[in-house]
């Protein structure tokens, strides 16, 4: 084949956007082609190898399946089990697929990890849509397959709590934390309003490390560990340190800062730990202290050289005297507030590092500011709390459940683990697309001539315009 391709670019008859169409059709055939040839290859070797005397092949049944490159058709045998009485497909149990299951778990993945990037299940529905040239899940059924796997790894993440004994060893950990909030959809029958919740959020992790961009440097988290949920918070700080002691082995022993704005329930995680310090976010610290001094340019910059510094008494004196001058009330009452907070937090402002320098500790060079729970935050609220969104409970922890996944690189792994569980629920809610796209063969023939993309005979837009022409490839 490569040949007669070679030719006819050669003579003129092919250029590169023909090869390359001819190419991405020959690989899909090629794979549909090898996944029938393996299946009935196996189911062969099963009816050799079986206990004859249990297992009494009756016929063949054709099945498809529908894979993340289209229809695949294929037939395997099916027998009675005398031992336990009941009809079953060998291969089908081997393969650990679902009774009448006509969807991949390939293609559940796509679809849940769309879901879970957004903005919504209907954008993810369409996705499916705009590839496969007619509707093949229904939002609902993705939304059923997401709150199936946000369950699936909160059972997972509470086994691990209770089960594992934390083996890793680090000198520091820091947890990042904020709050947010997220609305629910209103329902009259369970007497719910169409209210605001708190979600908490915190990203736990053992520092930074260099990221290069190009001639710019940023930094990454190290190991990050992502926790978001609704509970009160002292449930919250059990989950917490619970994950923590799953994972590492001396977290009693080492520093672990707590890093948030001023409120209580964060203050309070501090003290999770035998060696908790809190840390007043500077992010909010440096927010106010640029909203008082807003009219005074120049003691803004001799306040922020002072913050900088950890040089609290310094910028206590800064502020007290732009306080003393202020004409404005509106501006006088910020800077009185700032002061209050100087006064009620100054050893919580303090650079955690000078902190720990002062306890004798040494810290590494490689030790930043904190202050990752703000752009953390954002993460969470473009797919929960913004554009008017509003949600069940359940699906409100499991869009936060998968989200904090997709942030730590693990949905993927998650997501295959749940899909190997029954997923018969699934089924009813498969849709029919033009051309039935997901309807079973009907003809008892083998191998791959039936199979196709479905979007190379449906629409003329998107994906389907892409596969209409690559099936209307001319090579003669």
């Amino acid at each position: 084949m490569i040949s007669v391709l070679v030719e006819k670019v050669i003579q003129g008859e092919l250029n590169f956007k023909k090869l390359e169409e001819l190419l991405w059709k020959s690989s899909l055939e090629l794979f549909r082609h090898g996944m029938v040839e393996v299946l009935e290859q196996l189911d062969e070797k099963l009816m050799e190898n079986r206990d004859k005397s249990r297992f009494k092949n009756k016929e063949k049944n054709p099945r498809s399946i529908q894979t993340l490159v289209g229809g695949v058709d294929f037939e395997r045998r099916y027998y009675w089990d005398a031992e336990e009485n009941r009809w079953t497909y060998l291969l089908d149990e081997m393969l650990e697929l679902e009774a009448e299951k006509t969807i991949g778990p390939g293609l559940l993945q796509l679809a849940v990890t769309w879901a879970t990037k957004g903005p919504s299940y209907r954008d993810s529905r369409d996705r499916l849509t705009d590839l496969y040239g007619a509707q093949v899940l229904s939002h609902e059924a993705i939304r059923k397959a997401l709150l199936e796997v946000g369950a699936s790894c909160e059972r997972a993440q509470q086994n691990k709590i209770v089960a594992e004994e934390g083996r890793r060893e680090v000198k520091a950990l820091f947890i990042e934390v904020d709050g947010f909030s997220a609305r629910f959809q209103k329902n009259k029958l369970l007497k719910r309003k169409n209210e605001r919740h708190e979600v908490k959020m915190a990203v736990i992790h053992e520092g930074w490390t260099p990221r290069h961009n190009g001639e710019k440097t940023d930094y990454k988290l190290v190991n990050p560990t992502y926790v978001a949920n609704l509970k009160p918070a002292e449930d919250f700080w059990e989950q917490i340190r619970g994950i923590i002691h799953a994972k590492y082995r001396n977290a009693d022993s080492i520093p672990v800062i707590t890093n948030g704005d001023g409120a209580n329930w964060i203050r309070h995680g501090a003290t999770s730990f035998a060696k908790g310090m809190y840390q007043y976010d500077r992010f909010h610290v440096s927010r106010d202290l640029r909203q008082a001094l807003s009219h005074d340019k120049e003691a803004l910059r001799k306040a922020n050289k002072a913050l900088k510094n950890d040089d609290i008494g310094s910028l206590a004196i800064i502020v007290t005297e732009a306080m003393l001058v202020c004409r404005d009330e509106g501006q006088k009452e910020k800077l009185s507030n700032f002061n209050d907070l100087l006064i009620e937090d100054q050893d919580y402002i303090v650079d955690y590092r000078t902190r720990l320098r002062k306890q004798g500790f040494e810290v590494p060079a490689e030790w930043r500011g904190l202050g990752a729970a703000e752009s953390n935050v954002n993460k969470f609220k473009n797919r929960t709390a913004k554009r008017g969104r509003a949600w069940s409970p359940e699906g409100l922890g499991a869009i936060l459940t998968t989200l904090t996944h997709l942030f730590e690189g693990t949905l993927h792994q998650s997501i295959s683990r749940t899909l190997g569980e029954a997923v018969e629920w699934l089924l009813d809610e498969v849709t029919v697309g033009v051309g039935h796209i997901t309807k079973r063969t009907q003809s008892t023939s083998t191998g791959v001539k039936r199979g196709s993309l479905p979007a190379a005979s449906h629409g003329t837009q998107g994906f389907s315009k892409l596969f209409n022409r690559i099936h209307f490839v001319d090579v003669s």
